[in-house]
């Protein structure tokens, strides 16, 4: 299984905001144009393809993040709602480390 590895420790990622600005300063080119910005965007970006050449040419997106300090406690429902899409996600995975 090839895999597209974006690695976001050490980068600050305590909301969805700017989760989307590590993963766009780790790659640019990785989620394409992540163009609505919601977790929405981002399911039909990893999931339905055809938004990034570089995604669609790997089996599986991984992103790996800081354990400690991903999302900030103020953003518990948004933490939820990333970890659950990752979950369901057959095309990606979130790795805490």
């Amino acid at each position: 299984m090839d895999e597209l590895v974006l690695d976001v420790r050490g980068l600050r990622v305590a909301t969805l905001m700017e989760f989307r600005e590590a993963l766009v300063a780790v790659n640019a080119e990785a989620l394409g144009h992540w163009r609505g910005r919601s977790l929405d965007a981002l399911w039909d970006i990893i999931e339905n393809r055809g938004f990034s050449e570089l995604l669609d040419c790997h089996d599986v997106l991984v992103v790996r993040v800081d354990r400690e300090g991903f999302l900030s406690a103020e953003n518990a429902d948004t933490r939820a709602s990333l970890l659950d899409l990752f979950e369901r996600a057959t095309h990606a995975r979130l790795e805490p480390l």
